[in-house]
């Protein structure tokens, strides 16, 4: 089964905003800082574009092993 990279980024910012709200739930915070909120949004992108080259990666190795 191949993952999607749309999956994966969707997937890692649920992640990372659940983390984030439950610890600011058990400090009190009722708010996320401006660092927070831009942690949810460059991490998705930054670990999906890691998976697409890693997929690049794969199917290029695959390639040269059929030829």
């Amino acid at each position: 089964m191949e993952i999607n990279a749309l999956t994966v980024y969707l997937a890692l910012g649920f992640i990372c905003a659940v983390a984030m709200w439950a610890e600011d739930f058990h400090d009190d915070k009722k708010t996320f800082n401006v660092w927070e909120y831009v942690l949810i949004v460059t991490l998705g992108p930054a670990l999906t574009a890691i998976n697409i080259i890693l997929m690049v990666r794969e199917r290029i190795a695959k390639r040269k092993q059929r030829s």
